[in-house]
């Protein structure tokens, strides 16, 4: 009989971010196998996705949604008795060990990175501890996992993320998008996408307007995209006001996802020397459409950019550092195919696309999970 998992995220059918398009592709990826698949997504709506029976909570104000996504859980798990729990989010630990509890079925918690640190309850840190399965983006969130204490590392298997390798392809971008933002055909453009969030501050877009003056020197017709929104906003236009640079840097806001690649395409370099990201999909996808890439050395970009073999790596703390490797890539100084489109968008499918990312799903699932 097929193998049955239940595999619990914070959305799937919804627009979302790097975690929802993990759960996306893991469950493709499961898809693919013999197994008997069911989603529970958090924040959407009952329904189907991809032809998986979707369960969600999606429909209640945000304070019931834990409550009433718990017993949606359990009560279908008490009654059809999966084989196993996936959860792509740790906040679903506590959850995942009160069913293990109550019926032995084992569970696994995949590891993005912010969400691992010191400060975790006790309950998510128990539930890391007596997880059957660990998994990790990148080897720096298997370090972040480590440092807590407690934890095998023979129980942690990394998986690195993925991208939808059909999506984000190189292609010429329409110029309706440089006339939206007032790009003139001249302008070198460099992009970031992601929120802006306080909490996402690491990503490090304030670095990228600080270095902006330095790259000015070079490229007086240089433009900074930051596409994304969220309540950090003002205070990063506020920022760009205090550098004098505000005329150089077009906020976009929500940008829809069918309009992402194109966003991409139109950049010269996308930069996010971020100090905590546990991977950075948005690297992967920026690279599918052939766009070069800069990086921190500090994190999980570093497994993201193949430890600078896809891309530029720079000390994200360091505006210097951050100016002079932008202005270098501008300069198409580095390996020759980062700059042809066509070969760096081959080179990040063959190491990055989403075969090798099922592959390496089979590989994990198909061990026994480790009791700890």
């Amino acid at each position: 009989m097929p193998h049955t998992i239940y595999l619990l995220a914070p959305s799937a059918a919804r627009f979302g971010g790097g975690i929802t398009e993990f759960s996306r592709q893991l469950t493709l990826a499961l898809q693919a196998q013999d197994t008997d698949l069911r989603l529970f997504g958090k924040h959407d709506q009952a329904s189907s996705w991809n032809g998986i029976a979707l369960s969600g909570a999606g429909r209640l104000p945000t304070a019931l949604r834990t409550p009433y996504y718990s017993m949606q859980v359990l009560t279908a798990a008490l009654t059809e008795r999966p084989d196993e729990l996936i959860c792509t989010h740790l906040n679903f630990g506590p959850l995942a060990r009160t069913l293990k509890r109550m019926t032995g079925t084992p569970y696994t918690l995949v590891a993005h990175g912010v969400d691992v640190h010191p400060g975790l309850s006790r309950a998510r840190l128990t539930a890391l501890r007596e997880a059957d399965r660990l998994i990790a983006v990148s080897r720096w969130t298997r370090e972040q996992l480590l440092s807590l204490g407690g934890i095998q590392p023979e129980r942690i298997a990394i998986l690195p993320n993925t991208y939808d390798d059909q999506r984000f392809v190189v292609s010429r971008h329409p110029a309706s998008l440089r006339e939206r933002y007032k790009i003139q055909a001249s302008d070198k453009v460099i992009l970031t996408v992601g929120r802006l969030d306080p909490g996402e501050r690491y990503k490090g877009y304030d670095q990228v307007l600080k270095a902006l003056p330095a790259i000015h020197q070079t490229y007086p017709e240089v433009r900074y995209v930051i596409v994304g929104k969220g309540k950090d906003r003002d205070r990063i236009e506020a920022l760009a006001n205090e550098l004098g640079v505000q005329d150089a840097v077009t906020f976009t806001g929500f940008v829809p996802d069918n309009e992402l690649p194109d966003h991409y395409r139109m950049a010269d370099v996308f930069a996010m020397p971020s100090t905590g990201e546990g991977f950075g999909i948005v690297f992967l996808e920026s690279m599918g459409c052939g766009t070069p890439v800069l990086g921190g050395n500090l994190e999980g970009s570093v497994d993201a950019l193949d430890h600078g073999r896809l891309g530029a790596l720079v000390d994200p703390g360091s505006t210097e550092a951050v100016a002079n490797g932008i202005s270098s890539l501008l300069k198409h100084e580095g390996p020759k195919w980062w700059f042809d489109r066509a070969a760096l968008s081959k080179s990040v499918c063959e190491t990055f696309g989403q075969e090798r990312f099922r592959r390496r799903v089979r590989e994990i699932i198909e061990l026994k999970p480790c009791v700890g």
